[in-house]
């Protein structure tokens, strides 16, 4: 039987990929039905989606939508409000697979993982490249021991140029700008291979050569591990194609991922993961094949919340991540 879900605020970009996945794998789920308080977005989104759903239902209210018969909720809305429809959901125990960030605050995020652990249901963070192949490579080798002590990571996620009143006018609400919106990626895997950072030291700031205003457009962090340090780019100024940049350190070697790629547009049907084998002086490149993304996202959901396996990320991995990038983004 098909895990049914409900969508509660439909605004979020990795939206249209959700229900993209849900649409194309019909036997695994079932999208019951939508809810959100813009009524605009909802005519845009409807009008979008009628090909993949021709049938889906679009609710007036969240409580109705939750009324229904549901196996768990999907909150893709705007960031600053993604908690408060997670916490709607998880009052009536309803698990959750919430976008990232996790809100905008420290506090918030974990008075919600704290409710739905009173509440005895799965709440799970939506990171969109957790699962793609290089990343999963490059952690899987990373943990085990195959590049010795790691004693460096670096993760680099520039956003093009092109697209910066685009980003003033979605993110501008944030004061870590672009650095809020998109370094939770690489502390995400930065956390997963060192554990959370027990210091932390950023520089945030506007850096466009002739656009006036206070937009956070440029970034970078450094994190303190007890052996080991962690550095976070994030520019809204980028022209250079390709350098969405991932690299891991250690004594025995080294991972590279080359170019991450964009996630939700465009990319090449192989991935790239360059190894540096233990002798430090032989390279070699791993093109492994493209992972669908989101898909994975769901099937973790669904396969935790019916008892199949546990979570590939704990709760306090998640809030150790949301910390770090808050701390950060100088929003703490």
């Amino acid at each position: 039987m098909p895990f049914r879900l409900a969508l509660l605020g439909v605004w979020h970009p990795h939206a249209p990929g959700m229900v993209r996945q849900i649409a194309a794998h019909p036997e695994e789920f079932e999208l019951v039905g939508c809810w959100d308080a813009d009524r605009a977005l909802v005519e845009q989104r409807r009008s979008q989606w009628s090909s993949l759903l021709p049938d889906l239902r679009w609710f007036d209210s969240a409580d109705d939508l939750l009324d229904q018969q549901l196996d768990g909720v999907l909150v893709e809305g705007i960031v600053s409000e993604n908690l408060s429809h997670a916490r709607r959901a998880l009052d009536r125990k309803l698990p959750v697979l919430c976008e990232k960030p996790a809100g905008t605050t420290i506090a918030e995020a974990e008075s919600t993982f704290a409710l739905a652990k009173r509440q005895g249901v799965h709440l799970q963070m939506a990171y969109l490249f957790r699962y793609m192949s290089a990343v999963e490579e490059m952690l899987r080798r990373a943990k085990r021991g195959d590049i010795g002590h790691i004693y460096e990571f670096r993760g680099r996620l520039p956003k093009d140029l092109p697209l910066y009143q685009e980003h003033v006018d979605t993110l501008g609400q944030y004061s870590g700008g672009i650095f809020f919106e998109m370094a939770g990626h690489a502390i995400d895997f930065m956390c997963s291979i060192l554990g959370p950072p027990r210091e932390i030291k950023s520089v945030v700031g506007h850096h466009h050569p002739t656009r006036d205003g206070q937009f956070v457009d440029n970034g970078a962090a450094l994190f303190g591990f007890e052996k080991a340090l962690g550095i976070v780019e994030v520019p809204a100024l980028e022209i250079t194609p390709d350098q969405r940049r991932f690299e891991v350190y250690g004594t025995k070697g080294a991972l590279i991922i080359p170019h991450l790629g964009s996630g939700h547009l465009a990319n090449n049907a192989v991935q790239p993961l360059d190894i540096l084998s233990r002798d430090g002086k032989t390279w070699e490149r791993l093109n492994l094949p493209a992972a669908v993304l989101q898909i994975r996202d769901l099937r973790e959901f669904a396969a935790v919340v019916r008892g199949e396996k546990q979570p590939d990320y704990s709760p306090e991995h998640d809030l150790a991540v949301h910390a770090a990038l808050v701390k950060s983004s100088g929003m703490a």
